[in-house]
């Protein structure tokens, strides 16, 4: 009887190790659906606080991978909200320490840049800027409508040996609740 209860009590303290993460996160401060020339577009502005684990690993050449996740529901009042749109991006982000240079990548359409500081990666990262997203829902005039924006580490990308530790680490749940805002038809 004790062993269950002294297994319970761990398994407790494991699935709560993430909420000890202290600051370290990605914080959406704005997010905005645009129109231009009958094609959606997705803008943010974005704050990301890296935990020491996480800038040791990049420091030493582990690729991160940031997940970007928007998706449109249909708001109803006496069921679960209906997904009209799911869409995901990969950035990720590496460091060079022979040249000592950073490197973001889009894994979606392979587009790169190279910067010489993480101060100026960091910068850059925080906006987003021109996502196009798939336009083939459509808004019915009279319903609710959300945009959802969500940013996360993706710690399915890491190398294997370090996923196991990831996900007990709490410097490595770089997670912030989604941003949320309403959408008119």
């Amino acid at each position: 009887m004790l062993r269950k209860l002294a297994g319970i009590v761990l398994l407790c303290w494991v699935f709560t190790l993430p909420a000890w993460g202290g600051d370290y996160g990605i914080f959406i401060r704005d997010a905005s659906l645009i129109r231009r020339n009958d094609v959606h577009f997705i803008n943010a502005e974005v704050e990301y606080q890296l935990g020491p684990t996480a800038l040791e690993a990049l420091e030493n050449g582990v690729p991160l991978t940031l997940l970007l996740e928007f998706s449109i529901r249909r708001v109803r009042d006496y069921w679960l909200d209906e997904t009209l749109l799911d869409e995901q991006r990969r950035i990720q982000l590496r460091y060079h320490p022979l040249a000592k240079t950073y490197q973001i990548r889009d894994q979606v359409s392979g587009a790169m840049q190279s910067f010489a500081s993480l101060t100026t990666v960091l910068d850059t990262l925080s906006r987003v800027r021109g996502w196009q997203i798939d336009d083939s829902y459509e808004l019915d005039p009279g319903q609710r409508y959300v945009a959802v924006l969500s940013m996360r580490l993706d710690i399915e990308s890491l190398p294997l040996p370090l996923r196991a530790i990831a996900y007990v680490t709490p410097d490595w749940h770089l997670l912030h609740p989604s941003f949320e805002w309403p959408l008119n038809p």
